[in-house]
């Protein structure tokens, strides 16, 4: 799956090691290149003081100097300097001793007939040489002016800046990184927001998306709304459409019913038999298109408690004559994440059956329990202390149109239903024997 997050970090990472390298890179060239300059005006500026401490008379050479660096005093210290007439060295600094750094210079053929370059010194040292042919108008050749400061100075000055940018820029690297790790959490919150809209309708907390976002976003939010109102019109027309069915098909079905029935003749018992599983069928497949309708539209929160405690109290007013006993133990907490309609079709199924099969007892429990997946479910058992039914017939009971006893009222599709209704939500439906003797039905639902 493609990041957003993680593609703008690798591209503003590998955007800001390669600027910063670039920069770097020229920085250090251009501050290698200032600081020779201004290193060689040092030196030049030494050579100038010698050019101007040499005195001529008489075609004697002097040398009035009165005064110099200290660093021209220090034995071998790189810092040198010396004045030389065809190989013969006039002066020379201190520093220098006995040694010389005389070098053949062809000073023509460097720009404005100064030689600067990097040498070895006495002792092997690295120095930086500034050497320069001067003439004299009292003499007829030309005096050779060497001038020279010890490198390790330099390139120790070169080496701290290049640290110090080092330094500088990969913490620059480091601050882009963070500043555009927090802007895209920043930027990408109305993704989070619409991400949790999208949940909170998903779970039924919701209806649309609502809020604040950005008009850049908004677009999107809009479509979506109407992509929902639009479901959900489908939704309606098509219940709409399967209510319309079944009424134009009970009246005719009903008549044929009514006509056929106490009727000996053996074609009224064939008519009234083909009807009475016509009826069956119409009302399964009904009854299916419903519940998928109702499965393709967005799903909603819906507490539990209210709709055991509205079917139990119905089922009681009907049965009256039993006096049906009811223990509820609710979690009034809980809530089934779907169709109001078709959990009130699975608890009224199921309660029902167990009113008519208990013999005065009927036990509800609404708890939470995890799956193999360790996904927490709504838990549904309910439990009569009717007459328990061979393990042949809890398979039976399960099939379409089949029913215990005939002479008990009911089309035979509630526990079929049940059982079809909790596959499309990827539940479970199972039936076992009770501790209090008879049926107990067990059912797994998507918890909100």
């Amino acid at each position: 799956m493609v990041s957003l997050r993680r593609r703008l970090l690798i591209s503003t990472l590998i955007g800001s090691v390669v600027l910063t390298l670039t920069t770097g890179l020229f920085l250090s060239i251009i501050f290698k290149i200032s600081h020779e300059k201004q290193f060689d005006q040092r030196l030049a500026n030494t050579l100038s003081e010698l050019v101007g401490a040499t005195r001529i008379t008489d075609k004697n050479i002097s040398l009035n100097l009165l005064h110099s660096s200290p660093q021209y005093y220090n034995l071998y210290s790189g810092w040198y300097w010396q004045i030389v007439l065809e190989n013969e060295i006039l002066f020379k600094s201190k520093s220098l001793q006995k040694s010389s750094i005389i070098k053949q210079y062809d000073i023509e053929q460097y720009q404005d007939g100064i030689f600067r370059g990097n040498i070895d010194g006495p002792i092997g040292e690295p120095i930086r040489v500034y050497a320069q042919y001067i003439s004299f108008p009292e003499l007829n050749k030309k005096l050779l002016f060497i001038v020279s400061g010890n490198s390790e100075l330099l390139n120790a000055q070169e080496k701290s800046f290049y640290w110090m940018i080092s330094s500088a820029l990969t913490l620059l690297v480091f601050g882009l990184i963070g500043g555009t790790f927090y802007q895209l959490r920043f930027v990408l919150k109305p993704l989070t927001s619409l991400k949790n809209y999208l949940a909170k309708i998903r779970i039924g907390e919701g209806q649309s998306i609502e809020g604040d976002l950005p008009i850049e976003i908004m677009p999107v939010a809009n479509e979506i709304n109407s992509l929902i109102d639009a479901n959900k019109k489908v939704i309606d027309r098509a219940r709409t459409h399967v209510g319309n069915l079944a009424h134009a098909l009970k009246t005719p079905i009903s008549v044929l019913l009514n006509e056929t029935d106490n009727k000996d003749d053996a074609k009224s018992k064939l008519i009234h038999g083909q009807v009475k599983l016509m009826n069956v069928q119409i009302t399964h497949h009904l009854n299916r298109a419903r519940m998928t309708a109702s499965l393709e539209s967005v799903a909603t929160k819906i507490p539990v408690s209210p709709i055991v405690n509205s079917i139990v109290n119905v089922l009681q007013k009907i049965n009256v004559e039993k006096n049906v006993k009811v223990e509820l133990n609710l979690n009034k907490a809980l809530c089934f994440h779907g169709e109001k309609q078709d959990l009130e079709e699975l608890i009224g199924n199921l309660i029902d059956n167990a009113f008519k099969w208990c013999g005065n007892k009927v036990l509800v429990t609404i708890t939470s329990t995890e799956n193999k997946f360790k996904i927490l479910q709504l838990h549904i058992i309910i439990e009569d202390d009717g007459q328990f039914m061979p393990p042949k017939e809890l398979e039976r009971v399960l099939k379409r149109g089949h029913r215990i006893d005939e002479n008990v009222t009911g089309s035979g599709l509630g526990l079929s239903i049940v059982k079809e209704l909790a596959g499309l939500y990827n539940g479970e439906f199972k039936l076992s024997q009770s501790n209090l003797g008879g049926l107990k039905a067990e059912l797994w639902l998507p918890l909100a």
